[in-house]
């Protein structure tokens, strides 16, 4: 972060430039405009930097000049932020009434400042609208005044950018089974206990198990903390756990792809309760003969109250992360009162290791698999460098974000870092997992433990939830129905050249308003989610798009968003079918 003493002391100075009648800054004998001709750079630094449909992240405000050539270039699917270093610059010429419509306009956001962490959420949520369409723009010699903020702009964009490729990869290859998964796992969450029953239950000291490289040497001391501790384990550890004859006290997973399920296929863990979201691999939970803990999770707001209403409770909400140990960390927050420690939790290829002995997962890392997942290093638990990657470091900020926001409240939990190894978790208090042993998991707490989930009896009405589902059957119905009509008319548009008349208009008005209606069925606007998020992404109107472009353009998009719809709503049927005969068993 730059260091604002040295602010304090910019020397800035506005001049009048040389050939047109508008003025010049200079800070620290550094140019942030032309000295001759600003308006004409700015005009040619927008005309070489603009990209359509692309988020613009102007680097450096100076007079504005950069900033208001953008605004003449960009179109209601740009946007444009513009980091501004300087707060003291920014007091002195950001104000003036040449600016005033730039920040008027809803296309434009202003960052001041040198807080990276602020930046890196703002970033965060760019890059998912724009799906990692982004140009940084420098401004003259404002990277010479902020090499190392600039460096840290540059990094943080990089970041963002291949965590919303990952993200994009996840949610393509995915969408499907997870929609599959959801309404498949509503069937055991209808009878399931939800992170709301159980918060707050417990004041015992919580180990979250991980299947780092680091986990092998803990696994001794953590044999020994039967009912001194609860114990959490994240996902395909519990094979390392296992076979070491370790019983977790929960087992949390919430990956909805079918290599997460080929973790659990071939274990028996009905005496260990199952901890998950309903886009979980369906298989796991359905396997699964013991007791069951269900939540909602974080970042599907509008899918969440949906699912209370099905479900007719509130389930809860988890913070989401990239990794099943973020989920397990905020799980373990809101159950206890009692201090936690993270072992295993690398976030590192640890002594070139992918996982602990005993996962399924472990492999050694040699050279080519560095270079195909594009490793780097970073900073490590005792200050070493230490090799990872930028899943990896999607998953600590996880646990770093869920820190911060601890620290906020002015929280001073006994939470700690016990890996021993990988990379070092801002906001975590380092110690040995002996030591945290030693400290904590001094008396049982058997009798805590075993009453989190006492037996209860099955109250639930399977009627009501089999009219909840059939009325949404029916609803799917209609969608298909409507989808299918649109789908002809563009069959008669694409025959005539992509011409939209006034006829195939009237119909497509038509269809759409009743379809605005069924949408507003939140379950159903979740399943075709995907539909709409390619939609958004696909087709982007072109610069000087004529006419006939712009028709074929709208039938494409169309066309993408009516056969979407219809795929995705006959596979909803046919999955709701199933569940309907499922539950249909339980009706007297």
């Amino acid at each position: 972060m730059f260091n604002e003493n040295i602010e304090n002391n910019f020397n800035i100075e506005i001049e009048e430039s040389k050939s047109e009648n508008v003025k010049t800054i200079k800070i620290m004998n550094y140019y942030l405009h032309s000295k001759y001709k600003p308006l004409l750079e700015a005009e040619k630094i927008a005309n070489s930097s603009y990209k359509k449909n692309h988020l613009h992240i102007l680097f450096g405000f100076g007079l504005g000049y950069i900033a208001n050539a953008m605004l003449e270039k960009i179109s209601d699917t740009d946007r444009l932020l513009i980091v501004e270093p300087s707060l003291k610059l920014f007091k002195i010429v950001g104000q003036n009434s040449e600016n005033n419509e730039l920040f008027k306009d809803k296309r434009v956001e202003m960052f001041l400042g040198t807080d990276t962490s602020l930046l890196e959420y703002k970033l965060n949520l760019y890059f998912q609208e724009y799906m990692g369409r982004f140009t940084i723009i420098q401004s003259p010699n404002y990277q010479k005044i902020y090499p190392d903020f600039f460096r840290d702009v540059l990094k943080i964009s990089k970041e963002k950018l291949m965590m919303e490729v990952i993200n994009n990869n996840t949610r393509q290859m995915f969408s499907l089974q997870w929609q599959e998964n959801y309404i498949s796992n509503l069937y055991t969450a209808f009878t399931a206990y939800n992170i709301e029953e159980i918060k707050g239950r417990l004041t015992c000291p919580i180990v979250i198990a991980s299947g780092g490289p680091s986990l092998t040497k803990q696994l001794p001391l953590l044999k020994k903390l039967k009912n001194k501790a609860l114990i959490i384990c994240a996902g395909s550890t519990v094979n390392s756990l296992l076979k070491e004859e370790i019983y977790p006290n929960l087992v949390v997973t919430v990956d909805g792809g079918i290599a997460n399920y080929k973790h659990f296929e071939k274990i028996k863990i009905d005496n260990i309760p199952l901890v998950y979201p309903l886009i979980v691999h369906k298989d796991i939970p359905s396997n699964h003969k013991g007791k069951h803990v269900v939540f909602n999770i974080s970042d599907v707001t509008v899918m969440n109250k949906l699912t209370n209403d099905l479900l007719s409770t509130e389930l809860g909400i988890v913070q989401t992360g990239h990794s099943v140990a973020n989920f397990c960390f905020n799980i373990a927050l809101q159950i206890t009162s009692g201090p936690i420690c993270l072992i295993g939790q690398d976030l590192a290829y640890t002594n070139k290791q992918t996982h602990a002995l005993g996962n399924q997962g472990f492999t050694i890392v040699d050279e080519t698999k560095e270079k195909q997942r594009n490793m780097f290093y970073e900073e490590g638990y005792y200050g070493e460098d230490v090799l990872t990657d930028f899943i990896f470091l999607g998953m600590k900020s996880g646990f770093e974000y869920q820190m911060s926001k601890l620290i906020e409240k002015g929280n001073s939990r006994a939470i700690f870092n016990c890996t021993e190894g990988g990379l070092r978790i801002k906001g975590f208090k380092q110690i040995p997992f002996s030591e945290f042993c030693e400290s904590y998991c001094k008396i049982e707490y058997s009798d805590e433990i075993v009453s989190l989930l006492p037996n209860k009896e099955n109250s639930v009405n399977w009627d009501e939830f089999y009219q909840r589902l059939s009325d949404l059957k029916n609803e799917y119905n209609d969608v298909v129905k409507l989808a299918s009509g649109s789908l002809e008319v563009l069959e008669e548009v694409e025959n005539n050249n992509y011409l939209f008349d006034q006829e195939s208009i009237s119909k497509l008005d038509e269809f759409d308003l009743e379809l605005r209606r069924i949408l507003e069925n939140e379950f159903i606007f979740y399943i075709l989610r995907p539909v709409l998020f390619k939609l958004q992404h696909s087709h982007l109107e072109i610069e000087n798009e004529n006419e006939d472009e712009m028709n074929e353009r709208i039938y494409n998009k169309s066309l993408i968003l009516y056969k979407g719809i219809k795929e995705a709503s006959v596979q909803g049927i046919e999955w709701i079918t199933i569940l309907l005969e499922k539950v249909e068993k339980h009706i007297i």
